[in-house]
This record gives C-alpha cells, structure tokens and sequence, in this order.
C-alpha cells in the first residue's frame, strides 16, 4: 500500500545519500513501477539525495573540509567555480564517478543551487532512463525495452565522450591562453 511506496522512497534517498549507485535504484523502481514511474520516482529520490548531501556540505562540513583539504577544495572551487552548470552536468553524465563526492563538494565550494541541481538532473536522467527500462524489459520479459536501453547506453556514452573531448579542448585552449599571456 501506500506505506510500502512511501518506506521504498525513503530507503532509495537514504541509499543514494550514502553513495549508492543511482542505476541499482533506477532498475530497481523501473522493474517495480515500470517505466515513467520507475524514471519519476529515480529521478526525485536523486534530487533529494543529491540536495541532502549538498545542504550538509554547505552548512555543516563546509568549513572542515576547506581546513582539511585545502588543496583538492581549492582545485575543485577552479574547477566549477566557472561554467557550473556545465561542470555538474559533465560530472553527472559520466556513467563512472562517486556522486555523493560531487554533492559534497559543490556544497562546499558554493557552487549556485540552481546549477547544481538543474545539472543534477539532466545528468541524472540519461543512465535513469537506461536502467528503468531495464527494469521494466525485465519485469515484462521484453527483449525490446532490454535493447533500448543497451542503445540509450550507447548513445549515452558518446555524447557524454564528445562532451568531454569539448572540455578538455577548451582546457588546452585556456592553458595555450595562459602560455601566451
């Protein structure tokens, strides 16, 4: 019933927020409420994971981890200080990364709520897409819903390869810049 939905959101935002891959949970309530569903229901438990973790950096461990990393916050205050949205957006596609990482250090760092969480989620919704309609091919014993979802995966891949090729393009570009200069 309803406390049922209500226990398996709350775990899936726990779950996320302690690094848990969002392509376990995206699989798992696709299988269980098929597709849209399955892709609604992902998406918001990511955004209230990513939100959590980004709240907690921002007001509670900010501070800290500027005293206890200086360096590698430093490097990563460059790093999104510039095109944020872009930079989050980068980070949330690759298929490979610690999201609770991401979240805690844009929090840290300050990085705009609004980039941090529109890039969040258009990030978050290709590998989303890809493994609720695994789920729900698995659910329904659909071969086509399988295939779909290995070619979203794909396609997902190389978009998110030129995106990176882009940034690093622009890095060398800036670094040329600064050589000059």
């Amino acid at each position: 019933g309803a406390l049922g939905h209500v226990v398996i959101f709350t775990f899936s935002v726990v779950f996320l927020s302690l690094s848990g891959p969002k392509q376990a949970i995206g699989l798992v309530l696709g299988y269980l409420y098929h597709v849209q569903l399955g892709v609604f229901i992902t998406l918001f438990a990511c955004v209230f994971g990513a939100s959590f973790n980004y709240a907690c950096a921002r007001f509670l461990i900010g501070n800290w981890l500027y005293r206890r990393f200086p360096k590698k916050m430093t490097r990563f205050n460059s790093f999104a200080s510039r095109k944020p949205f872009y930079k989050i957006l980068l980070l949330r596609l690759f298929p490979i990364g610690n999201n609770v990482v991401t979240n805690v250090l844009s929090g840290s760092v300050r990085v705009p709520f609004f980039a941090f969480i529109s890039a969040s989620l258009l990030g978050y919704l290709p590998q989303i897409i890809i493994f609720a309609l695994m789920g729900a091919g698995i659910h329904s014993s659909s071969n086509t819903m399988i295939y779909l979802s290995i070619f979203f995966g794909i396609v997902s891949a190389v978009l998110t390869g030129f995106l990176y090729r882009d940034h690093i393009k622009s890095r060398v570009e800036l670094l040329n810049m600064e050589e000059e200069v």
